[in-house]
């Protein structure tokens, strides 16, 4: 039987807490009578009376205003390889100040930043949208990435964030579970947003049954992600007893989104709450080989020394790009084409030289 595993909440709402820096008033939201609000945040839609606080345990109402605890209040900020996100055709081989924050609107019981996205909390640190850009260009970082718990929460932070890093020439990303909003989604994109990792965590049911969500809506929000123009990578992580008989639907989703949109196929190990035994490599190596059949780019994750973590030419499979675990090692294209028969590679960006990797900022 699933269980579920949302935020738990160490605040109490109140009027108080309007005067902390990372309190802000939210434009996500609109408002119903008897000073009630509605979250457009994400497809959860949370209605909130006076007082209330939203699923993710981070936005609240007070006085028929939705507020979001989470502006510029920071969990993490590390430099880290867009590889490991993953997002391996976007910018490879550069690094992203890495930021998170409290909270997340999925009760998955296996996350494995439960430390993070299973508490809402007022505890971090304050940092202004211009110090965080300052700290990935003195690092030399390219980019700046939201991720860890559930990047939407940072949403309002972020936009302000990323204005500032196209200005400076940074990438910007997020690694999401792809339930936020068509409007939070544009609004990323306006401010610079130009590339995510989406989690697919399986079919219809498994959405329905453990994630009390709706398949579809996260479909919509990734299709608007494609047609915006962004670069869309997407994981499944596959879980036995959960959601590894959805290979097949995960795989044809994806491939309504575009043969050339990367797959990352991920093996599960123990965590949070679920027990569950860990992923066989026979069967993500299945799955790896029935996508292929279906999409041009396919990985294995999770997998240390897996040819599946490397990047072959669609036309001639020529290995172009290889990895281990979290780095590239070694590129081969020529002007982003293929060597051997000139097939042209899906990449956003250019291919750099990583930052201070690991550098903890907080």
């Amino acid at each position: 039987m699933p269980i579920y595993s949302w935020p738990l909440r160490t605040y109490e709402p109140s009027s108080d807490l309007l005067r902390l820096s990372n309190v802000r008033e939210s434009p996500f939201s609109i408002k119903l009578n008897n000073e009630r609000v509605r979250c457009t945040l994400c497809h959860r839609q949370c209605t909130l009376a006076n007082g209330q606080v939203g699923l993710c345990g981070m936005r609240f109402n007070i006085n028929g205003k939705l507020y979001t605890a989470t502006y510029g209040l920071l969990t993490a900020a590390e430099s880290r390889p867009m590889e490991i996100k993953p997002l391996f055709h976007y910018y490879p081989r550069t690094s992203a100040l890495t930021i998170s924050t409290w909270g997340c609107n999925f009760p998955c019981t296996w996350c494995q930043n439960w430390h993070l996205s299973k508490f809402a909390s007022l505890d971090g640190i304050y940092v202004p949208p211009e110090r965080l850009i300052e700290w990935a260009i003195e690092n030399g970082d390219t980019g700046i990435n939201v991720s860890f718990n559930e990047p939407t929460l940072l949403t309002e932070y972020a936009i302000d964030v990323f204005k500032l890093a196209k200005a400076r020439g940074l990438h910007a990303s997020i690694n999401t579970n792809g339930y936020l909003t068509p409007e939070a989604l544009k609004a990323l994109f306006d401010a610079g947003m130009d590339g995510m990792n989406s989690d697919i965590k399986g079919g219809r049911e498994t959405y329905r049954w453990w994630l009390a969500a709706d398949f579809s809506k996260l479909m919509s929000t990734l299709e608007y992600a494609v047609k915006l123009g962004i670069h869309l990578e997407v994981t499944y992580l596959v879980i036995p007893g959960v959601n590894d008989d959805d290979a097949d639907e995960v795989i044809n989703a994806v491939a309504k989104l575009g043969r050339d949109v990367p797959m990352h196929i991920t093996a599960y190990y123990p965590a949070h709450k679920l027990r569950n035994p860990s992923t066989p490599t026979e069967l993500l190596e299945d799955i790896w080989r029935r996508a292929r059949k279906e999409l041009d780019y396919v990985y294995v994750g999770n997998v240390p020394g897996h040819p599946g973590q490397h990047t072959y030419c669609p036309r001639c499979g020529a290995v172009l790009i290889k990895r281990f675990e979290d780095r590239v090692v070694d590129v081969k294209l020529v002007g982003y084409r293929c060597p051997r028969c000139g097939y042209e590679i899906k990449i956003r960006g250019f291919i750099g030289r990583y930052g201070n990797l690991y550098r903890r900022f907080i």
